[in-house]
């Protein structure tokens, strides 16, 4: 697909792997609606995608509420006449689930998993209503690929993302819109960050380096641009680059 002209929606869009999302998107010419229940953080994206050039409008949403995710989406429609492109990409972190204090881990599963069908979802109905195709990207990570001991909330909700990504490859076939998902190791976010500097030194150790956020937003535009792909897995690392997990099929 071709983004210039484009409309999108960017879930999570108020910071991190969201902001560089829209901006990379906006720089190739489409208009975004960014998408977070940060106000500040989702007009500062909108402030820098107009300084860059672009067109964004900024929109409160609380993914984890359907009628608000709906209106989001429906709202590039109302903004700019069409919708094109969908990124569902807001997600939180998950704790130790037998630490002392696990955290609400049903909240991971509901931002993380949940969020995101539901976005993909609607996505894919107001896209079919204009018939002309479109493409929805999901944000996972490696930890949908591999385990994470530390954190196994939150692998099984990237997991989830990634094999409910994967059974949408037919949609591609039946109505021209292309579901796939990023999955990138660790980033450079103001989530992670709050992590502390010592887990984010170890976690630097352990994997050879830190991911940008412009890295996982450059995977999100080889996922939009590249027609072939559908249901496909893209992997972003810091050693090897952009490259695609095998599909296992029955």
């Amino acid at each position: 697909m071709e983004i210039e002209g484009k409309a999108a929606v960017v879930s999570g869009g108020g910071s991190g792997i969201g902001r560089a999302m829209a901006l990379a998107l906006a720089t190739r010419g489409a208009s975004i609606i960014v998408a977070d229940i940060d106000e500040q953080g989702g007009q500062q994206t909108v402030q820098l995608v107009k300084e860059a050039g672009g067109t964004a409008v900024f929109r409160r949403c609380d993914v984890t509420h359907t009628e608000d995710l709906a209106n989001t989406i429906a709202s590039a429609a109302e903004q700019f006449g069409r919708l094109d492109i969908v990124c569902n990409n807001a997600g939180i972190g998950g704790e130790d689930l037998f630490g002392d204090e696990p955290g609400d881990w049903k909240k991971v599963v509901d931002i993380n998993l949940t969020a995101v069908i539901d976005g993909t979802r609607i996505a894919v109905r107001e896209i079919q209503k204009r018939g002309h195709g479109g493409v929805v990207v999901n944000t996972a990570s490696m930890g949908g690929l591999l385990p994470m001991p530390g954190s196994p909330v939150y692998a099984a909700t990237k997991a989830g993302v990634v094999n409910f990504t994967r059974s949408l490859a037919y949609l591609a076939e039946q109505d021209g819109i292309r579901v796939n998902a990023v999955c990138p190791t660790f980033t450079d976010t103001p989530l992670v960050r709050r992590s502390g500097d010592d887990r984010v030194e170890a976690m630097k150790e352990q994997v050879g380096g830190i991911l940008q956020p412009e890295d996982v937003a450059a995977g999100l535009i080889d996922l939009i641009e590249d027609d072939s792909r559908a249901g496909a897995i893209m992997r972003v690392t810091v050693r090897g680059g952009r490259d695609y997990a095998r599909e296992i099929r029955p």
